[in-house]
């Protein structure tokens, strides 16, 4: 066994020429994120070797080369970076851009990434590849994949993180074979249950016309046993998480269905399967149009942003405590007179130290003046990460860094 490692990597060896070729195009070999490619990534990797997509001990991450199998052209890149240190990889942002600014409102919808500290944007998915206003993206980062929502197409799409393998994994108008005329649908978020046999994805689809027909549905991750969980008293729903420890789901709905709109705005929560509906924070708490939410379960808080006021707030779990954490009117100390910002979506990093939310703020008019902003958890250090480009953003997820 020992002869046949140290020939295979004395072949790496003898192979670096080709390796500096292609190592630009390639992934981290470092995949137990030790910071150096050592004897344990060669027993992982090995274990993957002869997978091809589609196998089910596949997997995106031994693909360094990206050709779609873990082969002979990945072990020439595992074998010339075998014994070096690897620099920590730095995480991503990724983000959805709704568009609407150009003479043809649909040409400025994409789909973008960049590191954590906003660096090295990049556009992953645009109008030419189908894209009509994307809202919710959620991220499985072991299979490589990024989940979106696509609200005129009626439809939740996948593809891998760098853009390629787009495919159509549910159309929302034909959910349980009924076909439904028009945007009869309109998925707005999205989240992953990677823990559940099988993966699960969740989503909330806001309806029509703001007439109490929301819904929050799941199904399998390629779009399989489609359920509703939830199909009555939501008037607007928009954002959605999941504690899946503590089985749970908790959602935003904007409301507008009353003769005073406001009134329909609400936090709610329910078991995964749809039961045991809760109502957590009201009108009366001071809820305007809530949109975006993430969860802290260790410390048993929930955080959202509040579009009409302006701001991010959170409280505890059941709802008590609200508090306002950052008034995004007021950043820097300058006061910008009315609903100058609109924060739309929230994630929340809590490995860093200190933990950190990262935000979209969509600015005013969809005059390309979109922000991604990003705060510790208490509001303190804000700062403008992503300040041109965005047009109208919505949706945001962490891809954090091992």
């Amino acid at each position: 066994m020992r002869l046949l490692i140290l020939a295979t990597l004395s072949i790496g060896l003898l192979t670096q020429p080709l390796q500096a070729r292609i190592g630009s195009q390639s992934g981290n070999p470092d995949f137990d994120a030790s910071g150096e490619v050592d004897f344990t990534d060669f027993l992982l990797f090995a274990g993957k070797f002869g997978a091809r997509q589609g196998d089910e001990r596949y997997e995106v991450r031994f693909d360094l080369d990206g050709d779609g199998e873990v082969g002979f052209g990945d072990f020439l890149i595992f074998a010339g970076s075998f014994g070096k240190e690897v620099p920590k990889a730095m995480g991503k942002i990724y983000w959805t851009d709704s568009g609407t600014g150009g003479s043809n409102p649909l040409q400025d919808d994409k789909i973008q990434s960049a590191n954590l500290d906003g660096s090295n944007v990049e556009a992953l998915l645009t109008y030419d590849n189908a894209l009509r206003l994307p809202r919710g993206i959620a991220l499985d980062v072991a299979a490589g994949k990024m989940y979106w929502t696509d609200s005129v197409t009626d439809s939740i799409r996948r593809a891998n993180f760098d853009g390629s393998d787009i495919e159509l994994v549910i159309d929302t108008r034909t959910i349980g074979g009924q076909s439904l005329p028009g945007p009869a649908t309109t998925p707005r978020d999205i989240a992953l249950d990677l823990t559940s046999d099988p993966p699960k994805m969740y989503w909330v689809d806001a309806g029509r016309a703001n007439v109490d027909n929301g819904k929050i549905q799941r199904a399998n991750l390629d779009g399989s046993s489609p359920e509703a969980l939830v199909t009555s008293g939501l008037v607007n729903p928009q954002g959605i998480a999941l504690d899946v420890a503590g089985g749970k789901m908790y959602w935003t709905d904007s409301g507008t269905g009353a003769p005073n709109p406001l009134q329909d705005d609400k936090i709610q929560r329910a078991n995964l399967d749809g039961s045991n509906v809760e109502t957590l924070l009201t009108f009366q708490n001071f809820l305007r149009v809530p949109r975006g939410i993430a969860l802290d379960v260790a410390a048993g808080k929930m955080y959202w942003t509040d579009i009409v006021r302006d701001r991010i707030r959170r409280a505890n779990l059941d709802g008590t405590e609200p508090e306002d954490i950052l008034n995004t009117r007021t950043f820097g100390g300058q006061s910008l007179g009315g609903p100058a910002t609109a924060p739309r979506d929230i994630a929340l990093d809590l490995t860093s130290d200190p933990p950190k939310m990262y935000w979209i703020d969509a600015g005013t008019g969809n005059v390309d003046n979109g922000k991604i902003w990003r705060a510790n958890l208490d509001g303190s250090s804000p700062e403008a990460l992503v300040t041109s480009g965005l047009v109208n953003p919505h949706g945001i997820a962490l891809m954090l860094a091992p």
